[in-house]
């Protein structure tokens, strides 16, 4: 009896069909016992990152909703579908990670809506809210990730998983001494400021931003993101990468409460604060894009010729 998801289907069938389908990114097995892919970098086990947040999610989503944007081959939304899920759509911009998916949830049985679209044109055209949010490995691929995450947190109805490659390192945090004489040094500031309040401009200091100083901005621990222009590791399609302090402050300035960071990389939140939505008629996007005569968004994508090396 073969352990195929499609009746009268052989493991070679499979074997095949996944071959067929080009180079997969996420690496796991088929009930088949057939792999998908090679495993070879870029390519990566996403059984790992589904452990990362899996642990704060019900043992039964009976009933629930699940948005997963980005979805590619469609293995957390098959995880989450497997766990009781109820309606889930999976966004995909990439048509080659369309057709793998649709034929991973028919391998395994299971019914995902798959909408072949941008991300940013699905978020800024949808009404429609869920229960459970994953947007994971996108954000740096995105052109405009702020005004993506500001609508999937309007969006998410419980939790939000919010994964993205990240610049540097974890900080360690400062030595007592070295806390103690920053904050001194910075009421000391503010005092002379009250004082003399030209003293700051005299010190270099024009200007504020909310409690910001504009020294502080120059802080390598201060939040940010790094635009990048050309190709990022060998990837055209990434666009920004933030910093390891600037990811719970873009989940916090969304309106979201930040629950848990089980990586450095991925946060989970719930909505704290609702802003509700603002219409402005129809909406027109810009067509962007990196490379003349690839790529061009927003719309249906073609997965590039050769695969490249994503963070």
């Amino acid at each position: 009896m073969p352990r195929d998801g499609e009746p009268g289907q052989t493991t070679e069938d499979v074997r095949r069909r996944v071959e067929e389908l080009g180079w997969w990114y996420h690496h796991f097995e088929l009930p088949s016992g057939v792999w998908t892919g090679t495993g070879e970098p870029p390519a990566y086990d996403p059984v790992e990152r589904w452990e990362l947040f899996e642990p704060h999610l019900p043992d039964d989503l009976q009933g629930k909703s699940v948005l997963d944007v980005g979805g590619n081959s469609g293995y957390f939304s098959l995880r989450m579908k497997q766990r009781g899920a109820g309606r889930c759509v999976m966004v995909e911009p990439v048509v080659e990670f369309v057709d793998q998916a649709t034929f991973v949830f028919e391998q395994f049985g299971v019914d995902v809506d798959v909408v072949c679209e941008d991300v940013h044109a699905y978020c800024l055209t949808t009404d429609e809210r869920f229960d459970y949010v994953l947007f994971l490995g996108l954000f740096y691929h995105l052109k405009y990730p702020v005004l993506v995450l500001d609508r999937l947190a309007e969006m998410t109805k419980e939790l939000i998983f919010f994964n993205s490659h990240i610049q540097g390192v974890q900080p360690q945090p400062p030595a007592l001494d070295e806390t103690a004489l920053s904050a001194f040094g910075r009421a000391r500031r503010f005092a002379a400021r009250k004082l003399d309040p030209g003293q700051g401009a005299e010190a270099g200091e024009v200007g504020e931003v909310g409690n910001v100083q504009r020294d502080e901005l120059q802080s390598a621990s201060f939040p940010r993101m790094s635009f990048l222009e050309g190709a990022y590791r060998g990837d055209l399609s990434n666009w920004w990468v933030p910093n390891y302090e600037a990811l719970e402050p873009l989940a916090r300035s969304a309106g979201l409460k930040v629950l848990a960071r089980p990586h450095p990389e991925t946060l989970v939140a719930e909505p704290e604060r609702y802003f509700g939505t603002a219409r402005y008629g129809e909406l027109v996007f810009p067509r962007y894009g990196k490379a003349e005569g690839g790529p061009v968004f927003p719309g249906e994508q073609r997965a590039f010729a050769e695969p490249v090396r994503k963070p």
